[in-house]
C-alpha cells in the first residue's frame, strides 16, 4: 500500500472520506506531488478552515517523538504575547535538551527598542527558568529579518543537525519553516492546529534536518475563551495598536470588553502613566467607574461578541495589583502594559484562569540608562 503525506499539514493522505483529514481525489493521490490534502488547500486559497479531532494529547505526543528524533530544539515565542506563547511544555523542553530560542514579531515593537535590550530581557525570563539555550535568534518571519541567522546558529551547533521546531499555535513556526525553505510549502493559517503532523525537511546545500511540529495548545489564554473567528482578531499580525494613558484616580481602563481595571491613585501620589499594546482591532478605552456596566451591556465593545457575552462575563474575577514604574503587567492572549511613572495601583477584572503576569519591563529607561553609564564608563 503506498502512504503519502500532506506537503502542508503532514497528515496522512486517503481517498475514501471527503469529510475525514488528509483527504485528496483518488486522481492527485496516483499523479501528484508535494500534494495539499483538500483541508490544507482550502486553507491556503480560500482562507476555509476545517476543525479535526485532535487533542492537545495527540499534539503533545506528536511533539515529544520529533523531540527524541532531534539533536537541537527550534523553540519559537511570540514577542508581542511573550506570555501566551511562554508555554510549560516547551519550557519543560528546554530544561531538558540544547537549544536555540526564536524570538518572532520582533519588527512589531517601537524601533527604539535596541535589539540587545529585547535579547537581554530574554535572557533574563529564561534565566529565571533555570534555562540557559545555546543562542538566542531574533526574528521576524514576515520580513525574513534573522531567518538566516538561525540557519548559521545551527550549522555552528552541527553541521548535520537535526533541528526541530517547536511552539505553540499561532507563533509562526509554519512561516519560519517556509522562509528556511525557501518554499511556500507549509501551511499557514491563524487558525490553530493547522499542522497536524511531524514534517521533516532537508534544506538545500546543507546536511541540515528541520523537523516542523504541530503546534502546542496553550492554557490560560484570552483569545482562548474566543471563538475561533474571534480570537483571529486578538493575534498581533502586520501592525499593533499601542497608546499611553494618564488615568485619574477611579478612571477605568479597557482592553475592549475582554478586561479592564480601575485605577487608583492615593491624595499624596501622581497619576500614573502607561502605554499599552494588543493587536490592531482592540480597542482601549478610559471611562469613569460608573460608566462600566453601562458600556458592558451596550454594543460598545466588538470583543467579545453578542453571542458570547453572557458565558464570557460570568468567569469574571477581581484582583488588586500594583506595577512600579519600568514594570509591565502581560495579560496572556491579549496584549500588556508598560508603566512609564508608578506606581500603577489597580482593581483588576478579567476571566478567571487567564495568566496575568507581572514582569520587568521589555521596555524600560532604567535599565537602558544604566547600560548607557556602564558602556560609557568601560570607553
Amino acid at each position: 500500500m503506498i502512504i503519502k503525506k500532506c506537503s502542508g499539514c503532514g497528515i496522512t493522505l486517503q481517498t475514501e472520506f471527503p469529510e475525514n483529514a488528509g483527504y485528496v481525489s483518488e486522481e492527485k493521490f496516483i499523479t501528484g506531488t508535494d500534494i495539499l490534502c483538500q483541508r490544507c488547500y482550502r486553507i491556503k486559497h480560500y482562507g476555509k478552515h476545517q476543525d479535526i479531532e485532535l487533542t492537545k494529547e495527540d499534539y503533545k505526543k506528536e511533539v515529544e517523538d520529533a523531540v527524541k528524533k532531534s539533536d537541537i530544539i527550534l523553540a519559537i515565542f511570540d514577542i508581542i504575547d511573550f506570555e501566551g506563547s511562554f508555554s510549560e511544555e516547551i519550557l519543560d523542553f528546554l530544561r531538558e535538551y540544547n537549544s536555540i530560542v526564536m524570538i518572532n514579531k520582533i519588527d512589531l515593537l517601537p524601533k527604539t527598542i535596541h535589539p540587545s535590550e529585547i535579547s537581554d530581557w530574554v535572557k533574563g525570563r529564561l534565566e529565571e527558568e533555570g534555562i540557559v539555550p545555546y543562542d538566542i535568534a531574533l526574528m521576524s518571519t514576515k520580513t525574513k529579518y534573522g531567518v538566516n541567522g538561525v540557519l548559521r546558529k545551527i550549522k555552528s551547533f552541527k553541521e548535520n543537525a537535526t533541528a526541530v521546531v517547536l511552539g505553540v499555535t499561532n507563533t509562526g513556526k509554519s512561516s519560519f519553516m517556509n522562509s528556511l525553505m525557501e518554499k511556500d510549502k507549509s501551511t499557514i493559517s491563524k487558525y490553530p492546529g493547522t499542522t497536524l503532523k511531524s514534517i521533516k525537511n532537508k534544506i538545500d546545500g546543507t546536511d541540515i534536518k528541520i523537523i516542523d511540529t504541530p503546534g502546542l495548545i496553550p492554557e490560560k489564554r484570552i483569545s482562548d475563551l474566543l471563538e475561533p473567528k474571534e480570537a483571529l482578531a486578538l493575534v498581533p499580525n502586520g501592525e499593533i495598536n499601542r497608546k499611553t494613558f494618564k488615568p485619574d484616580n477611579n478612571q477605568v481602563f479597557f482592553f475592549d470588553g475582554l478586561m479592564w481595571f480601575r485605577v487608583i491613585v492615593e491624595e499624596d501620589e501622581k497619576s500614573p502613566i502607561f502605554s499599552a499594546f494588543a493587536a490592531k482591532d482592540i480597542k482601549f478605552h478610559v471611562t469613569k467607574k460608573d460608566r462600566v456596566e453601562d458600556l458592558l451591556n451596550k454594543d460598545f465593545f466588538t470583543f467579545p461578541s453578542k453571542t458570547e457575552k453572557d458565558a464570557y462575563y460570568q468567569k469574571m474575577k477581581k484582583e488588586t495589583l500594583t506595577v512600579e514604574a519600568f514594570e509591565e503587567m502581560a495579560i496572556s492572549g491579549l496584549g500588556w502594559i508598560n508603566v512609564k511613572r508608578g506606581p500603577l495601583k489597580i482593581e483588576l477584572s478579567y476571566p478567571e484562569n487567564v495568566k496575568i503576569v507581572i514582569r520587568n519591563g521589555i521596555i524600560n529607561p532604567k535599565i537602558r540608562r544604566n547600560n548607557e553609564k556602564i558602556k560609557k564608563e568601560n570607553d
